[in-house]
Protein backbone atom coordinates (compact mmCIF):
# COMPACT_ATOMS: atom_id res chain seq x y z
CA UNK A 1 0.00 0.00 0.00
CA UNK A 2 1.35 3.39 -0.99
CA UNK A 3 0.31 6.22 1.29
CA UNK A 4 -0.02 9.70 -0.20
CA UNK A 5 0.17 13.06 1.56
CA UNK A 6 -3.54 12.90 2.42
CA UNK A 7 -3.38 9.58 4.27
CA UNK A 8 0.10 9.55 5.84
CA UNK A 9 -0.50 9.55 9.58
CA UNK A 10 1.06 7.82 12.55
CA UNK A 11 -2.05 5.78 13.29
CA UNK A 12 -2.19 4.12 9.85
CA UNK A 13 1.56 3.49 9.84
CA UNK A 14 1.48 2.11 13.38
CA UNK A 15 -1.16 -0.45 12.37
CA UNK A 16 1.01 -1.73 9.52
CA UNK A 17 4.61 -1.71 10.85
CA UNK A 18 4.41 -0.94 14.56
CA UNK A 19 6.01 1.80 16.60
CA UNK A 20 8.77 4.10 15.40
CA UNK A 21 12.14 3.12 16.83
CA UNK A 22 13.44 5.69 19.29
CA UNK A 23 17.03 6.63 19.93
CA UNK A 24 18.48 5.13 23.09
CA UNK A 25 21.06 7.53 24.61
CA UNK A 26 23.37 4.71 25.72
CA UNK A 27 23.22 2.80 22.41
CA UNK A 28 23.38 5.33 19.62
CA UNK A 29 22.27 3.39 16.55
CA UNK A 30 20.95 4.71 13.27
CA UNK A 31 17.16 4.73 13.05
CA UNK A 32 17.06 6.10 9.53
CA UNK A 33 19.02 5.92 6.32
CA UNK A 34 20.58 8.69 4.28
CA UNK A 35 18.98 9.86 1.05
CA UNK A 36 18.69 7.58 -1.94
CA UNK A 37 17.32 8.35 -5.38
CA UNK A 38 14.74 5.95 -6.80
CA UNK A 39 15.83 4.58 -10.18
CA UNK A 40 13.19 1.92 -10.81
CA UNK A 41 9.94 0.87 -9.21
CA UNK A 42 7.83 -2.18 -10.07
CA UNK A 43 4.47 -2.68 -8.40
CA UNK A 44 3.46 -6.35 -8.79
CA UNK A 45 0.02 -6.10 -7.22
CA UNK A 46 -1.64 -2.82 -8.19
CA UNK A 47 -0.64 -1.00 -11.37
CA UNK A 48 -2.33 2.24 -10.28
CA UNK A 49 0.02 2.87 -7.33
CA UNK A 50 3.21 4.37 -8.62
CA UNK A 51 6.29 6.09 -7.25
CA UNK A 52 8.07 8.53 -9.54
CA UNK A 53 11.63 7.73 -10.55
CA UNK A 54 14.24 10.19 -9.29
CA UNK A 55 12.25 10.66 -6.08
CA UNK A 56 14.43 11.42 -3.09
CA UNK A 57 13.90 8.57 -0.61
CA UNK A 58 14.95 7.48 2.85
CA UNK A 59 14.11 4.60 5.16
CA UNK A 60 12.99 4.75 8.79
CA UNK A 61 13.26 1.88 11.23
CA UNK A 62 10.03 0.72 12.92
CA UNK A 63 9.47 -2.14 15.35
CA UNK A 64 7.89 -4.44 12.73
CA UNK A 65 9.38 -3.17 9.49
CA UNK A 66 10.62 -0.21 7.50
CA UNK A 67 8.96 2.93 6.25
CA UNK A 68 10.09 4.25 2.88
CA UNK A 69 9.49 7.97 2.54
CA UNK A 70 9.68 9.46 -0.95
CA UNK A 71 9.64 13.08 -2.05
CA UNK A 72 9.24 14.19 -5.65
CA UNK A 73 8.64 17.91 -6.27
CA UNK A 74 7.43 18.33 -2.68
CA UNK A 75 4.83 15.58 -3.10
CA UNK A 76 5.27 13.13 -0.26
CA UNK A 77 4.50 9.43 -0.41
CA UNK A 78 5.26 6.60 1.98
CA UNK A 79 5.39 2.82 1.73
CA UNK A 80 5.22 0.77 4.92
CA UNK A 81 7.26 -2.43 4.44
CA UNK A 82 6.47 -5.10 7.07
CA UNK A 83 9.30 -7.54 7.95
CA UNK A 84 7.11 -10.44 6.90
CA UNK A 85 6.66 -9.06 3.36
CA UNK A 86 10.35 -8.24 2.83
CA UNK A 87 12.14 -10.71 0.56
CA UNK A 88 15.61 -9.21 0.19
CA UNK A 89 17.81 -6.14 0.47
CA UNK A 90 21.01 -5.93 -1.56
CA UNK A 91 23.41 -3.08 -0.76
CA UNK A 92 26.18 -2.80 -3.36
CA UNK A 93 29.26 -0.63 -2.90
CA UNK A 94 30.43 1.35 -5.94
CA UNK A 95 33.71 0.64 -7.68
CA UNK A 96 36.62 2.24 -5.87
CA UNK A 97 39.82 3.68 -7.35
CA UNK A 98 42.87 4.46 -5.18
CA UNK A 99 45.70 6.19 -7.06
CA UNK A 100 47.67 8.62 -4.83
CA UNK A 101 50.84 10.15 -6.25
CA UNK A 102 54.19 9.92 -4.50
CA UNK A 103 54.43 12.09 -1.34
CA UNK A 104 50.87 13.43 -1.60
CA UNK A 105 49.10 13.81 1.78
CA UNK A 106 46.90 10.81 0.96
CA UNK A 107 49.93 8.68 -0.01
CA UNK A 108 51.73 9.60 3.24
CA UNK A 109 48.68 8.80 5.38
CA UNK A 110 48.20 5.45 3.66
CA UNK A 111 51.89 4.60 4.18
CA UNK A 112 51.49 5.44 7.88
CA UNK A 113 48.63 2.91 8.09
CA UNK A 114 45.69 5.31 8.16
CA UNK A 115 42.43 3.86 6.94
CA UNK A 116 41.56 4.69 3.33
CA UNK A 117 38.22 5.95 4.66
CA UNK A 118 40.08 8.78 6.41
CA UNK A 119 42.97 9.22 3.97
CA UNK A 120 40.62 9.78 1.03
CA UNK A 121 39.65 13.17 2.45
CA UNK A 122 43.28 14.33 2.18
CA UNK A 123 43.63 13.76 -1.53
CA UNK A 124 45.37 16.56 -3.36
CA UNK A 125 43.96 15.84 -6.83
CA UNK A 126 40.60 14.39 -7.78
CA UNK A 127 42.09 11.34 -9.53
CA UNK A 128 43.75 10.07 -6.32
CA UNK A 129 40.55 8.56 -4.95
CA UNK A 130 37.11 7.98 -6.36
CA UNK A 131 34.18 5.72 -5.60
CA UNK A 132 31.20 4.95 -7.79
CA UNK A 133 27.55 5.15 -6.86
CA UNK A 134 26.19 2.80 -4.24
CA UNK A 135 23.18 0.72 -5.28
CA UNK A 136 20.33 -0.59 -3.17
CA UNK A 137 17.95 -3.25 -4.46
CA UNK A 138 14.91 -4.00 -2.35
CA UNK A 139 12.37 -6.74 -3.09
CA UNK A 140 9.14 -7.32 -1.22
CA UNK A 141 6.08 -9.44 -1.88
CA UNK A 142 4.46 -6.55 -3.79
CA UNK A 143 7.32 -4.27 -4.94
CA UNK A 144 10.76 -4.28 -6.53
CA UNK A 145 12.80 -1.10 -6.18
CA UNK A 146 16.29 0.05 -7.12
CA UNK A 147 18.01 3.08 -5.64
CA UNK A 148 21.35 4.85 -6.00
CA UNK A 149 23.29 7.07 -3.62
CA UNK A 150 26.71 8.62 -3.20
CA UNK A 151 29.36 5.93 -2.65
CA UNK A 152 31.07 7.91 0.10
CA UNK A 153 28.23 7.12 2.52
CA UNK A 154 28.35 3.34 2.01
CA UNK A 155 29.77 2.56 5.46
CA UNK A 156 26.97 4.44 7.24
CA UNK A 157 24.31 2.71 5.14
CA UNK A 158 25.93 -0.66 5.74
CA UNK A 159 25.75 -0.01 9.49
CA UNK A 160 22.06 0.98 9.26
CA UNK A 161 20.94 -2.03 7.22
CA UNK A 162 23.00 -4.53 9.22
CA UNK A 163 21.55 -3.02 12.41
CA UNK A 164 18.01 -3.86 11.30
CA UNK A 165 18.52 -7.46 12.39
CA UNK A 166 16.92 -9.00 9.29
CA UNK A 167 19.69 -11.62 8.98
CA UNK A 168 19.74 -13.50 5.69
CA UNK A 169 17.40 -11.06 3.98
CA UNK A 170 20.24 -8.53 3.76
CA UNK A 171 23.20 -8.97 1.42
CA UNK A 172 26.13 -6.55 1.43
CA UNK A 173 28.31 -6.63 -1.69
CA UNK A 174 31.62 -4.76 -1.64
CA UNK A 175 33.20 -4.64 -5.09
CA UNK A 176 36.98 -5.01 -5.14
CA UNK A 177 39.14 -1.95 -5.74
CA UNK A 178 39.28 -1.39 -9.50
CA UNK A 179 42.58 0.48 -9.80
CA UNK A 180 44.91 0.39 -6.83
CA UNK A 181 48.36 1.78 -7.58
CA UNK A 182 48.94 2.23 -3.86
CA UNK A 183 50.76 -0.63 -2.16
CA UNK A 184 52.07 -0.83 1.38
Amino acid sequence: MILTENNINEHSIKGLIGERTNIEPKKLKAIGSASFFLKSFVNKSDKTDLLRTDSKCNFEKYSDGLLLRANFSNRLTAIPIPKTKLNSIHLIRGEETIDPFFLSPMWVLLKLGTSKLIARYFRFRLHEYSIGEMELKLKTKHYEMEFIANGYIFERQKCFFEGLGYGEKITIIEKPVANNTYSK
